[in-house]
């Protein structure tokens, strides 16, 4: 593996991969930048995945980038302890949920005036990086769309067409399971609240309805959209769509249940698909459903630059060249997720990228609202009750808002 990577590291360096960087180093140019990441690559060697691509920028610019790799357990843990303390990263990795937290705490560095004409000609999602009117972030992993992924043979068992709005999608499962063929698979017993992404959100978005108010400062928990959506969850429940003891599955048993061809529905990300076709599962997607609307969960994960950096130039020249296109298909090469910018050869699914190209309209990135975690953490513990029989839809996200809206007014 080690050779590959210098192979690897080797090709980056003969390419024209420079060009997205500006100009080389100066007497002030610091010796060294903090990258941090989180695992993404799908043989677990991230660390030495990024030495190899930053391999050539380092040799460019006479500058050592020293990649961290966090674990996602930890994640936000090490963000906060190591900003705190003054030993963030110069250049790291965020997702939506932690974004407005480190703007509200003035930790980011705004990139108003850095982006080039070319990255606004080439990148695909650059303006969902756009906050509060001002740029903070450079796109990075934009994707793992949430879908609806069917088996057809047992949809075929069933006598019953692939569903596309919520009312077939009920039918369907119903007549699945008549055949005694468990309807669906969701785990909801998963420690992370990650899963609300494909298994609750998409729903809000279905009905009609939004997570936060658009200024951030209160939840949407409670109104009738969001409480429509979770009674539509619960239904699936009560009506033996989901497992009784859909509170108990985590991710990894989801997984296994769709993989072996017991279940005939799960939602999960896309990119799962060539997992499941490589078992033998022959598979079909729905992108989302219809309620009232339609919509479903997409990534917003993206790069940015943190108020320690010393050399706020040569930081985004960093960035500049991680999400430049050869630099993307190396990366790519070991976590499968879609292109972010023409420049990128893709080697991604035709089919699935029809998803981002065909149906941009109905894909939502979570909101950037500050100590929305909490927020979040209350909703998803109010839905595992509800679950549960312990509280009703309207119960539970009236908790749900309670909680979420105290979390948000210590922001």
């Amino acid at each position: 593996m080690k050779k590959s990577l210098s192979v690897l590291a080797g090709l980056i360096l003969s390419s024209a991969l420079l060009t997205a960087c500006g100009a080389g180093t100066s007497a002030s140019t610091p010796k060294s930048i903090d990258l941090w990441m989180p695992p993404l690559a799908a043989d677990n060697l991230d660390k030495e995945l990024w030495d190899a691509i930053v391999a050539p920028f380092e040799k460019e610019k006479g500058v050592d980038v020293n990649v961290t790799v966090v674990p996602w357990d930890s994640y936000e843990t090490k963000y906060l302890t190591g900003i705190s303390s003054g030993a963030g990263p110069d250049v790291g990795y965020m997702y939506s949920e932690m974004i407005g937290d480190y703007i509200k705490k003035d930790q980011l560095i705004s990139l108003d005036g850095k982006v080039t004409d070319e990255q606004k000609d080439n990148l695909y999602f650059l303006d969902k990086g756009v906050i509060n009117g001002k740029q903070y972030t450079l796109p990075f992993v934009v994707g793992g769309a949430r879908v609806l992924m069917y088996n057809k043979t047992l949809l075929a068992e069933a006598g019953v067409e692939p569903p596309t709005t919520w009312d077939e999608f009920a039918t369907a499962a119903k007549a699945v399971k008549a055949k005694g063929i468990q309807p669906m698979t969701a785990p909801w017993g998963d420690p992370s609240r990650g899963i609300m992404n494909g298994q609750f959100f998409p729903f809000v978005w279905q009905a009609g309805g939004d997570l936060f108010t658009e200024d951030g400062t209160k939840t949407q928990f409670n109104t009738p959209e969001v409480i429509e959506a979770a009674k539509f969850l619960l239904s699936l429940k009560t009506d033996g769509i989901l497992p009784d003891a859909t509170t108990g599955i985590t991710v990894d048993t989801a997984r296994k249940a769709f993989e072996s061809g017991e279940v005939a529905f799960t939602i999960t990300t896309e990119q799962e698909a060539t997992i499941y076709e490589a078992a033998g599962v022959d598979l079909g997607w729905v992108t989302s459903l219809q309620g009232k609307d339609r919509g479903t969960f997409i990534a917003g994960d993206a790069l940015v630059m943190l108020k320690g950096c010393e050399s706020q130039e040569l930081c985004y020249d960093l960035m500049s060249f991680l999400q430049a296109g050869p630099q993307m298909e190396a990366f790519h090469k070991q976590a499968n997720f879609p292109p972010i910018g023409k420049d990128e050869k893709s080697i991604y699914s035709p089919e699935l990228q029809k998803i981002y190209t065909e149906e941009a309209e109905i894909l939502h990135v979570l909101p950037v609202v500050a100590n929305g975690v909490p927020a979040y953490n209350a909703l998803y513990k109010n839905l595992q009750q509800m679950l549960n029989g312990e509280k009703t839809p309207e119960q539970a996200m009236a908790d749900a808002a309670t909680e979420g809206d105290a979390a948000l007014a210590q922001a």
